[in-house]
């Protein structure tokens, strides 16, 4: 008989059994505890993620600035140096100007 009473005093729920009124209050507390900690682990997470989101937003901005700099500087590089040459080339012209103009004051 006391084998009886043992089974009587847990019966699955699975069975289709009905638990008692403290044993069901007592798991829908255990359920509200659960997801009141599956609440707050989600609430962390939501942080997590929007500080991450803000993150890459500000490096997606940072890089979009660097590559209008980069963008905005390789134009401007090529005529300086196209600049430079043109000044390097100036003596040279003048040299070679003088030159042909001793040659043609000389020939006659």
């Amino acid at each position: 008989m006391n084998d009886d009473d043992e089974r009587w005093e847990e019966p699955p729920e699975d069975n289709g059994l009905t638990l008692g009124p403290e044993e069901t209050l007592q798991r829908e507390i255990d359920k509200s505890k659960s997801l009141k900690v599956d609440r707050l682990r989600l609430k962390d997470e939501i942080e997590k993620l929007k500080e991450q989101k803000e993150n890459l937003k500000e490096k997606n901005r940072q890089l979009h600035n660097r590559i209008s700099a980069l963008s905005n500087e390789a134009p401007n590089s090529q005529p300086e140096t196209h600049a430079i040459k043109k000044n390097e080339l100036i003596p040279f012209l003048i040299a070679l100007s003088l030159l042909s103009a001793l040659l043609f004051l000389f020939r006659n």
